[in-house]
């Protein structure tokens, strides 16, 4: 996937600024919803994530960083959201069983190294990790919703939507 020709144009590049009020309306909403309050963790929980989008070696990480747990004789889970997939979860991942359409790619790839729990509701689906015997949850994609606006990343310095 290529990032679209005005991804690092000017950010008064025509398609940007056709797509900045949308992005000013999901920055807005996003902040809103960092500010509310989380729902604590039944173990620990290690985000893997950046504001930027993909490519940045998010799931590589995760799956590093929940192999060498095991070495240290944890038992990881994977939290994630499932991007690209249709389920909303919590689902535990199995790729004998759900397709890519299913679940998305990167949680296919997850649960070849620890239990994947896909789950949109978060807390719910750290719950579930907790059922499959985790002790310590690993999220590659954390951050992958928030995105705020002007941060310092690749692009044109707008909020996601009008950046890419």
């Amino acid at each position: 996937m290529r990032a679209p020709a005005f991804w690092d144009a000017d950010p008064g590049h025509p398609a940007a600024r056709l797509l900045a009020p949308v992005g000013t309306l999901y920055g807005r909403h996003t902040a809103a919803r960092m500010d509310r309050p989380g729902a604590p963790a039944p173990c620990p929980v290690l985000c893997v994530g950046n504001f930027t989008l993909g490519g940045a070696g998010k799931t590589p990480t995760a799956l590093a960083l929940a192999a060498r747990l095991r070495t240290l004789g944890a038992n990881p889970a994977f939290l994630t959201r499932g991007y690209g997939g249709r389920l909303t979860g919590p689902v535990r991942v199995d790729p004998s069983r759900q397709s890519a359409a299913e679940t998305g790619d990167e949680p296919r790839l997850l649960a070849r190294v620890a239990p994947t729990i896909l789950a949109r509701d978060r807390p719910a689906g750290a719950a579930v990790c907790v059922r499959e015997g985790a002790d310590v949850i690993v999220m590659d994609d954390g951050l992958s919703r928030p995105v705020p606006c002007g941060c310092p990343s690749p692009g044109n310095g707008r909020t996601s939507t009008a950046s890419c």
